[in-house]
């Protein structure tokens, strides 16, 4: 393993942006695409308005806020639709800063809708054309792109001479490899992430309320120039679920920390709209026998995964390897042991095993295993994933682990503290 290149705890003096370089190598792989599955142009679009999504097409394309629609042409330069005119002014504000717009003023439209996409496909020779669309497959639990039913029914309407072809699963395939500018920009994200974990692991003491532990680190956050729009907090001597917690779903008061107390979180940092992430797990005082198995458990798949994390190795094998630690100990789990990053869960493992093992499971449907995604895909340099090996005795649960970088020399860790779980 590239210990050497193992991501520090501090912050980089610089924040890494891209250049127009990187502009021309995502736009050269857009039309790769277009000239491999026959197309004439991509109708591309974003997520409806999300605060701070991870890496979405119409960002990954435009540079630009989320929520846009872009409409690619195969011969000359992309516009973009946006819905809201904040948008073009912002450009402009960041334009006279410095900022080099990767789609130009004049290509840069408002209006979002059937009526504003006719007109580009008009201006660009697309009326009778065959057009690959990004938004109506389903694209992960970020849901990068998004094309609402009536929205498609406007826009079908306004181009019924369009021949429209889904091509999402092969555009999100081809983003996962990273460029050396996009891995210097998840690196700082993952640095971020390690700030994150240092105040979550300071602020997790008995007395303090998950809000507390949840404010901290999302500070952090935003102090080391990183952006977050949620976390997972869940907290108890024998928790096992996951997700936010109920304070954030219904109008109930913080859960209080306790002396033995699990408290567990999963970080969701994004720098530029690229994300990583880190499980951090917090022991308040010494771990219960169950748990301290769950642990090596845990820890146990997670070196599997390193070890067979190698370029050439097939995505179903990492992820078989670390399901099994965890099935022949006997345990189960409720999340993939490992799945991508940035589009996220284009690869996802195994999840969702052995869930009849939790107390109360008897009062639900039987909850069937949830399959892996895309196993045959081989692992290739500049991929990202977030390995979160994840084991449950019972009612007890142990999820440690960070974001990791698939090189040519082998698997980097991008993060430190995540990846056991910290007793204090």
């Amino acid at each position: 393993m590239n210990s050497e290149l193992n991501a520090k705890s501090e912050l980089q003096p610089s924040f890494p942006g891209y250049s127009m370089k990187e502009r021309d190598r995502r736009w050269a792989l857009a039309r790769k695409l277009m000239d491999d599955e026959g197309l004439d142009g991509l109708l591309v679009t974003g997520q409806a308005n999300r605060g701070a999504p991870n890496v979405a097409p119409d960002v990954y394309l435009s540079n630009d806020r989320a929520g846009g629609w872009v409409v690619f042409p195969r011969e000359g330069e992309p516009i973009l639709l946006s819905w809201s005119g904040l948008h073009l002014i912002c450009q402009a504000v960041e334009s006279k800063r410095g900022m080099t717009p990767w789609i130009r003023p004049d290509h840069h439209w408002l209006g979002r809708d059937a009526a504003m996409v006719k007109k580009a496909f008009e201006a660009n020779g697309l009326m009778s054309a065959r057009v690959g669309v990004i938004g109506l497959e389903p694209a992960g639990p970020r849901q990068e792109s998004f094309l609402s039913h009536s929205a498609w029914e406007s826009v079908s309407a306004e181009l019924p001479n369009v021949k429209f072809v889904h091509v999402w699963r092969r555009l999100a395939r081809m983003m996962l490899v990273k460029s050396q500018e996009e891995i210097e920009v998840i690196r700082h994200c993952a640095n971020a992430g390690e700030k994150m974990s240092e105040a979550f692991v300071a602020a997790a003491r008995p007395g303090m309320t998950e809000a507390d532990v949840y404010a901290q680190a999302m500070a952090a956050a935003f102090t080391g120039g990183a952006n977050s729009a949620a976390l997972i907090i869940q907290s108890g001597p024998d928790n096992p679920s996951w997700g936010f917690p109920d304070w954030l779903v219904r109008p109930v008061r913080s859960r209080t920390l306790d002396r033995g107390d699990l408290v567990q979180s999963e970080l969701f940092p994004t720098y530029g709209l690229m994300e990583t992430q880190q499980q951090v797990c917090v022991s308040l005082g010494k771990m219960h026998p169950v748990h301290q198995k769950a642990a090596e458990v845990a820890r146990e798949a997670y070196d599997v995964g390193l070890e067979k994390m190698r370029v050439g190795t097939t995505f179903g094998e990492v992820d078989d390897a670390m399901t099994d630690v965890v099935k022949r100990a006997g345990g189960w789990f409720v999340t993939p042991q490992i799945h991508s990053l940035n589009p996220i869960s284009v690869l996802s493992g195994l999840s969702t095993f052995g869930m009849e093992n939790f107390s109360g499971a008897g009062s639900y449907a039987p909850i069937p295993p949830k399959a892996a995604r895309n196993k045959e895909i081989v692992l290739q340099a500049g991929m990202t994933f977030a390995m979160e090996p994840n084991c449950h005795f019972g009612d007890r649960r142990i999820n440690i682990g960070g974001t990791v970088l698939v090189t040519q020399s082998g698997p980097v860790e991008m993060n430190t503290i995540a990846n056991h779980v910290v007793e204090v």
